[in-house]
């Protein structure tokens, strides 16, 4: 069977999860990837903020977590695919309403939905936790992964340090307001730790083992940015240059590398991965089919976004 996924006309990407409390790693990029997400201490506390009082409402565990200026990335696990929609839900709405009040923002803040990508086996999510570990490194922004002034979990899982933001209920300042009440600063604030999981290939590790995996992952990538950016090479921008980017301003080149349909090291376990999507796929698309025909009791496969109800034609005009 051919599927538009693999053709490149698919119009977005079916969510899929193939057994509960899967791990994924999630991503949302900005609009044009503009550096909306600049680091700044006020941008910060309140993207914890948001990600901490979203853990409280959806039960997904997070692990790691770094926030760049033009996007995001986490890994997280959840029983099911719309606890991860929920949360990213919760999170992209929010920050989107909070930085873009704070920037002057008026615009559509994300690009695109946020994605989502399966991971499949341990060298996988050792890869993909180097991947976000490397972040501020691998862009030559900075020397170190605990450097960068933006949102980051180095210093969470190779010291234990906390990670704290402000919540501000905006509906009970609204309804404050509107009731002629006199708000002051902070009067609806709420501090939220945005706590950290192990991940899971280390959850048979005490504490003091999670993180010294991690500071041995961290000190490789120091000394490979050392190599690439160290004296008589290339320069890194640096932290002062980070802090003072216009948030408005577009990266030169914005990444456009297409979403892989999962992460995995293992050939045949990726072919039966794919195998497994396009049978799902397949009976999402004839259920669609049939319900855009009209017809009712549609059975859709489990674990699924159903689309919209089919549209309800006019009948004739009733008499007299």
């Amino acid at each position: 069977m051919a599927l538009a996924l693999f053709s490149g006309v698919m119009p977005r990407h079916i969510r899929y999860m193939r057994e509960p409390n899967s791990t994924f790693e999630v991503t949302t990029r900005t609009l044009q990837e503009r550096f909306l997400l600049r680091p700044s201490r006020q941008v910060n506390d309140l993207i914890l903020g948001v990600i901490g009082r979203a853990l409280t409402l959806y039960p997904v565990l997070l692990h790691l977590l770094v926030v760049l200026s033009d996007h995001f990335h986490a890994l997280l696990t959840a029983a099911d695919m719309k606890l991860i929609s929920d949360f990213m839900c919760h999170v992209n709405s929010n920050i989107a309403r909070e930085i873009g009040k704070l920037h002057g923002w008026q615009q559509k803040f994300w690009g695109k939905r946020f994605t989502d990508v399966d991971i499949l086996d341990k060298e996988k999510m050792i890869e993909r936790t180097r991947y976000l570990l490397s972040h501020g490194c691998k862009e030559g922004l900075v020397l170190r992964p605990g450097d960068w002034p933006g949102v980051n979990c180095v210093d969470a899982v190779c010291r234990g340090k906390k990670l704290v933001g402000t919540w501000y209920d905006r509906t009970k300042e609204y309804e404050a307001r509107r009731a002629g009440k006199l708000c002051r600063p902070g009067q609806f604030a709420t501090k939220y730790e945005v706590h950290l999981h192990p991940l899971p290939i280390l959850r048979d590790l005490d504490v003091a083992e999670q993180r010294a995996w991690y500071r041995a992952m961290v000190a490789e990538i120091e000394l490979e940015t050392q190599k690439e950016f160290g004296r008589g090479g290339r320069r890194v921008l640096g932290v002062k240059a980070v802090l003072g980017q216009d948030p408005h301003r577009r990266a030169r080149k914005p990444k456009k590398s297409p979403r892989p349909l999962c992460h995995c090291s293992d050939p045949e376990q990726w072919k039966k991965y794919r195998d497994d999507y396009r049978w799902f796929l397949g009976l999402y698309r004839d259920a669609s089919r049939r319900l855009r025909r009209g017809e009712k009791n549609v059975k859709f496969p489990a674990g699924c976004f159903p689309p919209a109800l089919a549209f309800c034609a006019p009948g004739p005009d009733p008499p007299g």
